[in-house]
């Protein structure tokens, strides 16, 4: 559960996210494991396109209506920011990962990314 961080002095408070909670959150973003040999390529190619949400600091969790609650920002739907590429480059990132490491990939984008590789892999 995200954890607001105490702030010093002249710094607003952020929430912070424990290391799971990151790891899901990267889930998240690139449909991809948090870990694994496919990080270096997948990060060299994802994160260059990555633009960090300004309103929940790259956390995707804002203040809630009440002291010390959290809420899914409103923003970047929990994503903590936004993909800044064209749905090709997209694309062509997932074919790329997906071609060294087939099994990286995760979550409810399985089937989704499968079609993309497999229409890039048959053109």
């Amino acid at each position: 559960m995200p954890r607001k961080k105490e702030p010093k002095l002249g710094i607003k408070p952020r929430w912070e996210l424990s290391v799971v909670e990151q790891w899901c959150l990267y889930a998240r973003k690139t449909g991809f494991q948090p870990t694994g040999p496919h990080r270096q390529l997948l990060d060299s190619l994802f994160f260059p396109h990555w633009n960090e949400c300004i309103v929940c600091n790259g956390v995707g969790v804002v203040d809630g209506k009440e002291p010390g609650k959290w809420r899914h920002c409103p923003i970047c739907h929990c994503l903590g920011g936004f993909y800044s590429g064209s749905e090709e480059e997209w694309e062509e990132l997932i074919f790329m990962v997906m071609s060294d490491y087939p099994e990286s990939v995760c979550g409810d984008r399985k089937e989704a990314y499968l079609n993309i590789y497999h229409k890039y892999l048959n053109s």
